[in-house]
């Protein structure tokens, strides 16, 4: 696709991505950022919530708006806005509904399994064959004619580990270890961010993993449901970013076919993660309004911690 006329036409293009942001989405739309301020186009990030600390290192200078602090009338139908690594209206809020009040084109950039849906001033650009967003993101830089420099190569190198697990999961590995390489040819250096990424334990979170591995629910030895608190974040001093990968480390146990973490993030407000190595999972998600991929998915459920498991077991029961 051809991006540079809707470019052009923008007074001001606003990039973003999902709340609960993570190094997919962050990387791809620093990246796009970089390109984007290297061709002088007037461009600001704005998010819904705030950049997890761990990401920090791929801010620099650049200034993060808070949607929740901002006047919606700074958007105008003259405006731009990518959002990256969703396609999801409801991971975008408030951000979304000031940009449909004030009539400004919205552009999602994704490669989750496409859910479209008719809303005014809204494009997709998906590829769900891509192994991460940043993947489609080079591409769209390279359409724009721009130079793949350091910052670039970083953010998309960010994107790409963080959301191949470090090469575990690839859709076409000859595709991304050209990437990789490439990226690593203009400046990226893997060995810093896979430690920034994936090297990052606390000793708390190393004592709450202790105390979580005694707390998990195994049904039939192939299905773990990881429940995480809120008061058990608060008494390790752990954020929800902190615990972020916990079920993707339990699917390293060699009998589980799939891991769920429900994690309360508020009262009566919880985040759920769905793992699979072959089980169609995404169904599963899409029960509690989520999305994601056919083998990794995930949602933001307002019900009980209660009502919420009950739903799980009968999906467990019924995909046996």
């Amino acid at each position: 696709m051809n991006i540079l006329p809707l470019l052009d036409a923008a007074k001001t293009i606003w990039l973003s991505t999902h709340k609960s942001a993570d190094g997919d989405g962050l990387g791809s739309e620093i990246a796009f950022y970089h390109a984007l301020k290297n061709r002088n186009y007037s461009v600001k990030i704005i998010h819904n919530d705030p950049v997890p600390e761990r990401y920090h290192f791929l801010l620099g200078s650049i200034e993060v708006l808070d949607s929740n602090k901002i006047d919606k009338n700074i958007f105008s139908p003259q405006d731009l806005t990518f959002i990256f690594d969703t396609h999801d209206p409801k991971l975008c809020s408030p951000l979304f509904g000031f940009l449909q009040e004030t009539q400004s084109k919205i552009f999602f950039v994704d490669h989750h399994v496409v859910f479209e849906k008719k809303l005014d001033n809204v494009g997709y650009h998906i590829d769900e064959n891509a192994s991460c967003t940043g993947e489609i993101v080079l591409e769209l830089i390279k359409e724009i004619n721009g130079v793949v420099d350091q910052n670039i190569a970083t953010a998309l190198y960010t994107s790409l580990l963080f959301d191949t697990q470090s090469f575990k999961l690839l859709r076409n590995p000859v595709k991304i270890f050209n990437m990789a390489k490439e990226l690593i040819l203009a400046g990226a250096s893997h060995n810093l961010i896979h430690s920034i990424l994936f090297d990052n334990w606390s000793i708390n979170k190393m004592n709450y993993l202790s105390r979580l591995i005694h707390q998990v629910t195994y049904i039939n030895n192939d299905t773990a449901i990881i429940n995480i608190t809120k008061a058990d974040l608060n008494e390790f001093s752990l954020n929800t970013d902190d615990v972020s990968d916990l079920v993707d480390l339990f699917m390293s146990v060699k009998s589980l076919k799939t891991s769920i973490v429900v994690r309360e993030d508020a009262y009566n407000y919880f985040k759920l993660s769905f793992r699979s190595r072959s089980k169609e999972i995404l169904s599963w998600a899409r029960v509690f309004g989520g999305g994601g991929h056919l083998y990794s998915a995930g949602a933001w459920v307002n019900d009980s911690a209660e009502n919420i498991l009950k739903k799980i077991n009968v999906l467990i029961d019924t995909k046996k």
